[in-house]
């Protein structure tokens, strides 16, 4: 079909463009993207055309595959299932941009992010701008919360919960200006650190 052609055309272009190259296998095409939040990860987009509930479907599915962290330790899992529902939540009531939910699969021990979009392959000059205004999101989404993701999967320390992460984010002022970032965070974690050890004193 000439106009899915174009649009798997049309998103290979894109992920070139925002991400390291695209290896294409098996129907779908992965970039890794580089440089994610202040931990500076980088995690692993898979995008694939499927055909949905039925073999012949007028409107095929373009999904979104992000793999955000790998080896998640056991002994996080529970939590990191708790708090990723309350994550998902946030994000579908929430001000903060977002397409999909974060997932955590047990099969493969992973934290996913995951997006369905149906595209019209007769109207590929309309589908093409939705598909780079997702990219867009994607990558913004991604830059905002990989820092939390990697934060769940650390088996060292206290770290910031989802209350305490939404209020950083909420005071950056420049999501763009990475030292600005780091500080707030690093003045938060401080702050989290220094209520424990009071906590802790008062205990005793």
């Amino acid at each position: 079909m000439a106009g899915l052609d174009q649009i798997k055309e049309a998103v290979r272009n894109m992920m070139e463009e925002l991400f390291d190259g695209v290896e294409e296998r098996d129907l779908i095409m992965r970039s890794l993207a580089e440089h994610m939040g202040v931990t500076d990860v980088s995690v692993i987009v898979d995008v694939a055309f499927e055909s949905g509930f039925r073999n012949a479907t007028e409107y095929p599915l373009l999904h979104f595959l992000v793999t955000v962290a790998q080896n998640v330790p056991e002994a996080l899992v529970d939590n990191i299932k708790a708090s990723l529902n309350d994550l998902n939540t946030v994000l579908a009531v929430g001000g903060f941009p977002s397409f999909g939910a974060f997932t955590y699969y047990p099969r493969l021990n992973q934290i996913f992010l995951s997006y369905r979009l149906p595209v019209n392959p007769t109207s590929p000059e309309e589908e093409i701008p939705n598909i780079r205004y997702y990219l867009g999101v994607l990558v913004q989404e991604l830059d905002m919360f990989v820092d939390f993701i990697m934060f769940l999967c650390d088996e060292d320390g206290n770290l910031p919960d989802l209350d305490t992460y939404l209020d950083y984010l909420n005071e950056v002022q420049d999501p763009d200006d990475l030292e600005e970032r780091i500080r707030i965070l690093e003045d938060k974690i401080q702050a989290m650190d220094e209520k424990w050890s009071e906590d802790g004193k008062t205990e005793e």
